[in-house]
């Protein structure tokens, strides 16, 4: 599953500058969600984003590359961007083994790989039987072995294959031009933020500083804060979403309350986001339901009782996110829900339900 920084990218209405600063493939991602993202990016229509995100495509780390390219979850369209590019013989064998690799980029392949790779698409029954070109192709390849060719013309007398006539053979599209004809306007969609940032110290003290730590608080710690909130105060778009990628912990669970969507989903994406901090974000009344929801996409944080539980007694959190972890919950949480009078009526009924099924 795409992190939800990924996720906020795919539904547009991203700024240029944040898209520009993503495209730089320097955010600290996994290499399958680096690799989505510049994807993405590659096919926005800003050129100048397009570009450079193509460029950070073609110069990624090659065993990060390699060990995306040979999973079965990588999307079709990733696989046939690198598979229509000169790469390496090692990048090139990830994509012959990987059996979601489109036919067609195979067969765009074939006159680019060694022997030793020609071995991975010969062997290939099932992909050659399905696709008749790839055997049209494998046959006029001066460097297949002898027992390559020999199980070629074994394929033909064993199988009629569909080989459509070479005048009504389509070619694969040009890489060019098949990017030209998906371009994505990632500016356009839902609003990035809900309102814009505040303006004021008092409005910035309101969104990021409100604590339930506050009085507990030393003077020292107190104005920490306030530089911490004043500094973010002054950050664009992008720098908040690397300080929420990369911040430190003080950073970040302020920005979770950020308004803008790409700045509290670069917060849930960050590879510094442990299960205590999700505990503490859960919590919070102070940050937007969507935040909520998207951390209750997250299989590994839901699994931990106490997440789960946090995310069903706030009374932020979407109630039909909340219904749905309701049969974690032990028969005590339930009774306390429904003492509990800032919890959605609509969830407090169905805790009544399970208490009184309950045996």
């Amino acid at each position: 599953m795409s992190s939800p920084l990924v996720t906020q990218f795919r539904r547009g209405g991203v700024s240029k500058d944040v898209r520009l600063t993503a495209a730089t493939g320097a955010l600290p991602l996994s290499p399958a969600d680096q690799i989505e993202l510049l994807f993405l990016l590659s096919r926005d229509r800003d050129d100048a984003v397009s570009a450079q995100a193509s460029t950070s495509l073609q110069a990624m780390d090659e065993a990060s590359l390699i060990s995306v390219l040979k999973e079965v979850s990588t999307p079709a369209d990733v696989l046939a961007f690198f598979g229509t590019r000169s790469v390496s013989d090692d990048v090139q064998q990830s994509l012959v083994r990987n059996a979601t690799t489109p036919d067609q980029t195979i067969l765009a392949m074939v006159p680019t790989l060694t022997e030793s790779n020609l071995e991975f698409v010969v062997v290939n029954q099932t992909r050659l039987l399905r696709h008749g070109p790839l055997v049209k192709a494998l046959e006029e390849q001066v460097n297949l072995s002898s027992d390559q060719r020999r199980r070629i013309v074994e394929l033909n007398h064993d199988f009629t294959l569909d080989r459509p006539a070479p005048e009504t053979a389509a070619p694969p599209p040009a890489p060019i031009e098949a990017a030209r004809q998906s371009r994505l306007d990632l500016s356009a969609g839902p609003a990035e933020e809900d309102e814009p940032p505040p303006k004021t110290k008092e409005e910035a003290a309101e969104l990021y500083g409100v604590d339930e730590r506050d009085g507990e608080m030393t003077e020292d710690e107190k104005e920490k804060k306030q530089g911490l909130i004043a500094e973010i105060m002054k950050m664009s778009a992008a720098e908040k979403m690397i300080r929420g990628l990369k911040g430190e912990r003080e950073a970040r669970m302020m920005l979770i309350r950020d308004r803008n969507r790409t700045v509290w989903s670069a917060v849930l994406s960050s590879p510094k986001m442990n299960d205590s901090d999700a505990e503490q974000v859960a919590k919070m009344r102070n940050v937007s339901p969507d935040v909520l929801r998207e951390m209750s996409k997250n299989r590994q944080w839901i699994k931990r009782y106490s997440i789960a539980h946090e995310l069903v007694k706030n009374p932020k959190t979407p109630p039909e996110v909340s219904s749905k972890l309701l049969v974690r919950l032990k028969d005590r949480d339930l009774k306390r829900l429904l003492r509990d009078k800032n919890v959605p009526e609509q969830v407090r009924r169905l805790a009544q339900k399970r208490t009184r099924s309950s045996p």
